[in-house]
């Protein structure tokens, strides 16, 4: 069986995260356009919100992103953290701005997870296997 994702490499940190999807609702609710631009990349946006109950995914996508924060030890915005969706539909951890700053090379694993009222996320930054 090929694993889907690379294996090896040294756990360094893991973090996890959950997220009421009521209150993702409510601010939402709101003011969508104002919590989106505070909270998820143009990329997270077109998803969850092509979606026909955009509130779950909205509320994995920031579970993600304070799992991530929380491997990372904090110093970066959520925003400098994006849930992408591969073809399979697997997501993956892209990071910008002052969280690839802090991950320092180390890749990060997510596994996503949502139900009507929750969402949750759980991170592992794994640090980067030597090039032989």
């Amino acid at each position: 069986m090929i694993p889907a994702v690379p294996t090896g490499g040294r756990v360094v940190a893991v973090g996890v995260d959950i997220a009421d999807v009521g209150r993702i609702r409510a601010a939402l609710a709101r003011d969508a356009e104002r919590f989106a631009r505070r909270v998820l990349t143009t990329h997270e946006r077109a998803y969850c919100f092509g979606r026909p109950d955009p509130a779950p995914h909205v509320a994995a996508r920031f579970a993600a992103k304070e799992a991530v924060i929380k491997c990372l030890g904090g110093g970066c915005g959520l925003r400098d953290v994006e849930v992408v969706r591969a073809l399979t539909g697997f997501p993956s951890i892209s990071l910008t701005g002052r969280a690839a700053i802090r991950a320092n090379g180390c890749r990060v694993l997510i596994s996503l997870s949502h139900l009507p009222d929750l969402a949750t996320a759980f991170a592992v930054l794994i640090e980067a296997e030597p090039i032989l």
